[in-house]
């Protein structure tokens, strides 16, 4: 698929890619348990009642996580089939910067993708080229019996300045929400994080932090590295005192 990669030449992963995007290695909580399963469904089951798969939550808890393990999944498992990964704002970038007879040659070759993995489709919104060209993709995806997954902060039919000709094709396989992680998962990323750099957080402190930093993954993760950095500069163990000079709380 030459033509298809030299379109979308600076614009795709190939997989394996950040390989600490993983299935084994997400915190399923219940607000994401749903979201996970059809996720690693549609990546390795074959007889699945629909190819493409449409994932939404607020930002940050996880969508573009389950994307790339599709993709890094696929990799191990089926390392024949042709995947592309592409995030939404290049994709609509690229198809404004080239001549339309380019981008339908490249669309056309799209009929031997395995997998379009598209993140955050919300910057189509308002542009009716990359609207069109995106919902001929999924057309020639779906007819060939190929798969595809697209992830947005918003559901299908909550998407704004966007077309109903393409709203209505998310919503045509499984849609899954991801809501935001609750106090037990929050707990369980804590210490995951906390154990994979080597830092022991108490449990009082890991109550603290509950109620005291934002529930999506960016934020935990930049707090834990914050206590780190405070730990090793004074040379101490977490302590309550230490997690709030790192963190700059009251």
């Amino acid at each position: 698929m030459p033509e298809t990669r030299a379109f979308f030449r600076q614009l795709i992963l190939d997989f394996p890619s950040r390989p600490e995007f993983r299935f084994d290695n997400f915190v399923v909580s219940e607000g994401s348990e749903f979201a996970f399963k059809v996720a690693g469904e549609i990546g390795s089951a074959d007889n699945l009642p629909y190819n493409t798969l449409y994932i939404y939550g607020d930002h940050n808890l996880g969508k573009t996580h389950l994307l790339m393990a599709i993709g890094n999944q696929l990799s191990e498992t089926q390392p024949g089939k042709t995947v592309i990964f592409l995030n939404g704002r290049d994709f609509v970038e690229k198809i404004e910067a080239v001549r339309s007879e380019e981008i339908n040659h490249s669309v056309n070759q799209l009929r031997d993708v395995d997998y379009f993995l598209l993140d955050d489709v919300e910057p189509v919104s308002g542009k009716p080229q990359a609207q069109e060209k995106l919902y001929h993709i999924y057309n020639t995806l779906v007819e060939n019996g190929k798969r595809a997954v697209f992830t947005g902060t918003f559901s299908p039919e909550k998407l704004t300045a966007t077309e109903s000709y393409l709203t209505s094709r998310f919503q045509w396989g499984m849609t899954a929400e991801i809501k935001p992680i609750d106090d037990a998962t929050t707990a369980k990323i804590i210490i995951k994080l906390a154990n994979d750099i080597g830092l022991i957080i108490p449990e009082k402190i890991i109550s603290y932090l509950l109620i005291r930093i934002p529930r999506d993954f960016i934020s935990i993760k930049n707090s834990i590295e914050k206590i780190n950095r405070e730990s090793f500069i004074q040379k101490r163990k977490v302590s309550l005192s230490l997690a709030k000079a790192a963190l700059n709380l009251p």
